[in-house]
């Protein structure tokens, strides 16, 4: 199938790799999901969550088809014009390292946005992936009416039976300096912080003792930046499956901060306007198997233009010059078209 021919299409859902155990998926005929009797709903299920909607209140939208995709590119990437809105972003970093210091919280996700130029779907899928298709790229239609781009990296979890994974990321340099990035202090920080928090936030979802960090910091290459991610893992209690866990864990630590309740007291604080889809979850339920994405390098439809989110983990040890310049690097996946 040609990416063009998605553009006329009144809803779907098209998944990147990261949800269709290497392969593109088409999620067609889409509509709000029965409950049973039993009160479950009937699967497929494709699950939306914005980043303000409790985990428990998510969209479920059920699929009349799924399709496997060998997409044909047919649609070029261009670079976009791009407004980022970065006013009082330093009066919001000097707000949160304060909150720090006085031991209200530990670290903050602090969010911007930036607006696009009018571009279609399919232009704006298409510079997202030029540099290669991310994990969990995206691109949805709802019956709802809400479309957004997303080319995000990060895994927020994935359960098979009664396994859970979940792989924070944390952590951000340009591409070239993994050294830099690897002695970072802060960085580390950052990941640790977070780690600690998806940590606990399993743990009562799991079998005693079965909770384990596997791997605590690793690098991932993205076509325009570096970033690190820790694995967790734990076996889940009988009854526990994609929803409570999805109830439990939204919004995600990665792009909350820590203690969750008090970075997003300060979030709602200082950030202009919700963020809606932007940092929230998406997610795929088949049979014994889910796995949700975060919607970070996200893009939401508004009108003929689009609103993409960034934002960097604020911790006591940061700068906000450097938090700005993280910003930058994260707009960079909208660049990528530039040097493809």
């Amino acid at each position: 199938m040609r990416l063009s021919q998605l553009e006329h299409r009144a809803s779907f859902a098209l998944l990147g790799p990261g949800f269709g155990s290497g392969h593109c998926l088409l999620l067609e005929q889409l509509c709000p999901a029965e409950v049973g009797a039993a009160g479950r709903e009937r699967e497929p299920l494709l699950i939306f969550a914005p980043f303000e909607v409790p985990g428990a209140d998510a969209q479920r939208w059920a699929i009349g088809r799924t399709r496997v995709l060998d997409l044909q590119w047919d649609v070029p990437p261009r670079p976009l014009a791009i407004t980022l809105d970065d006013r009082d972003h330093a009066a919001g970093i000097t707000r949160i390292r304060s909150a720090i210091a006085a031991g209200d919280v530990y670290q903050v996700c602090y969010c911007r946005s930036a607006e696009l130029a009018a571009t279609s779907g399919a232009e704006l899928l298409a510079t997202l992936c030029a540099g290669g298709m991310p994990r969990f790229a995206a691109w949805l239609r709802l019956p709802s009416g809400e479309e957004l781009v997303s080319a995000s990296p990060e895994l927020f979890f994935e359960q098979t039976g009664r396994q859970v994974h979940a792989e924070p990321m944390k952590g951000t340099a340009r591409r070239g300096a993994g050294g830099a990035l690897t002695a970072s202090a802060k960085d580390r920080a950052e990941l640790a912080m977070i780690t600690d928090l998806l940590r606990n936030d399993l743990t009562p979802l799991c079998r005693p003792r079965t909770v384990q960090v596997t791997c605590a910091r690793r690098t991932v290459a993205l076509p325009y930046a570096l970033q690190t991610v820790s694995d967790i893992v734990g076996e889940l209690e009988p009854g526990i499956g994609p929803l409570e866990l999805l109830s439990a864990l939204h919004p995600g630590g990665s792009v909350t901060g820590a203690p969750k309740r008090a970075a997003l007291a300060l979030i709602a604080e200082l950030e202009q306007q919700p963020r809606g889809p932007y940092c929230g979850a998406l997610g795929l339920w088949r049979g014994d198997r889910s796995v949700f994405s975060l919607l970070i390098r996200t893009a939401v439809r508004q009108g003929r233009g689009w609103r993409y989110g960034v934002g960097s983990g604020v911790v006591f040890d940061s700068d906000a010059e450097r938090e700005r310049e993280e910003l930058e690097v994260k707009l960079g996946a909208l660049r990528c078209a530039t040097h493809a």
